[in-house]
C-alpha cells in the first residue's frame, strides 16, 4: 500500500524564480525503509519538508502537482492534520529537546501529555521506549548532559514515542562524531523492525547500505533514480555522476578488480568486504 505518493510535484520559494523540486514521481510503500542520497543543495531537505508540509504551509512559495502523504493532499491541509501522522527529526538535537522537563523520562513524556494521554499509559510508553532504545540508565539524566550521539537518540524517541505512522530524519547524524553516528544508526535500525515507514535523508551512505529497502537519488531538485538498495550503490557510475561517492567497502572491491586481485560483483557493506577479502585470500 502506497503511503507517500509525489506526482508530478515542484516547488520554489517565493522570493526566487528557480524550482527546488522539479516533477517529482516517487510513491513509497507503508513499512518501507527508504534512502534519499544526494550532494550537497540537491534539494533532499526541502523534499522531507514537504512530507510534515512545512513546505508549503511554513515556507512560502508556489507548488505544482500534487503530494499526499496517508490519503491526504499536502497543499490542501493543515501542519496539524500531518504532525499527528508523520514525525520529523532535523540534523541538530538542539533544536528538538523541549527543555519542558528535567530529565529525559520528563522529555519523552511531554508530547504525550500535550495530547491528554492518561498518566497510566504515558509511563508505560516512556519505559517501553527507554528499554526499546537501551536509554533506561539515563532515565533520571537531564537532556542536556548527554553526549550529541545520546542526544539524538533522545530526540528521535521523544518523536517515535507519538507513533507517527511515518518518521522522516534529516541528516540525523550530521552534526555527530563516528561513536554518536553509530548510536544513532543502531538506534534507527531498532525503529525499522518496528514496522514503521521510514525515510531517512544522509549523506553517510555506508550506513544505510545494511539496512534501507529501496535508495532515491537527487540531484538538481530532480528524483534521478530509485532502486532497490544494492541496484543503487553498487552502480558507481550512476553515483559519482551525481556527485555521491560510493561506499568505501564499494571502493576497496573496485581497487581489487582494477589491480587483477578479484572478479565478481562489488562490494556494498562490510560483510560484503570480508566475503571478498576472504577469497583474495586463498588465491
Amino acid at each position: 500500500m502506497d503511503i507517500v505518493k509525489f506526482k508530478n510535484y515542484s516547488w520554489k520559494y517565493s522570493e526566487t524564480d528557480k524550482y527546488v523540486l522539479k516533477n517529482i514521481n516517487l510513491t513509497i510503500q507503508q513499512g518501507e525503509f527508504l534512502g534519499i542520497i544526494g550532494n550537497v543543495g540537491s534539494g533532499r531537505s526541502t523534499l522531507c519538508m514537504s512530507l510534515l508540509g512545512l513546505v508549503p504551509h511554513l515556507f512560502y512559495g508556489k507548488t505544482k502537482g500534487e503530494l499526499i502523504v496517508d490519503d491526504i493532499v499536502v497543499k490542501k491541509a493543515k501542519i496539524s492534520d500531518l504532525s499527528s501522522r508523520v514525525g520529523l527529526v532535523l540534523q541538530s538535537p538542539d533544536t528538538q529537546l523541549t527543555g519542558a522537563g528535567t530529565n529525559v523520562e520528563e522529555e519523552l513524556a511531554f508530547g504525550l501529555e500535550n495530547l491528554g494521554v492518561p498518566r497510566r499509559e504515558i509511563i508505560k510508553k516512556v519505559d517501553s521506549m527507554l528499554k526499546l532504545l537501551n536509554l533506561e540508565q539515563l532515565r533520571n539524566r537531564s537532556p542536556f548532559e548527554l553526549s550529541g550521539g545520546q542526544q539524538q537518540k533522545v530526540a528521535i524517541a521523544s518523536v517515535f514515542i507519538m507513533e507517527p505512522k511515518i518518521l522522516v530524519l534529516d541528516e540525523p547524524t550530521a552534526q555527530l562524531d563516528p561513536l554518536g553516528t553509530e548510536q544513532v544508526f543502531s538506534f534507527i535500525k531498532k525503529l525499522a523492525k518496528k514496522g514503521t515507514t521510514i525515510i531517512l535523508n544522509t549523506q553517510k551512505i555506508d550506513y544505510i547500505a545494511e539496512f534501507a529497502d529501496r535508495i532515491a537519488v537527487v540531484n538538481k531538485g530532480r528524483v534521478v533514480k530509485v532502486g532497490e538498495t544494492r541496484e543503487i550503490l553498487t552502480n558507481v557510475e550512476l553515483l559519482r555522476r551525481n556527485g555521491i561517492s560510493p561506499t568505501v567497502f564499494t571502493k576497496l572491491s573496485e581497487e581489487l578488480i582494477k589491480n587483477r586481485l578479484y572478479k565478481g560483483e562489488l562490494a556494498m557493506t562490510f560483510g560484503d568486504a570480508v566475503k571478498i577479502m576472504k577469497k583474495v585470500k586463498r588465491k
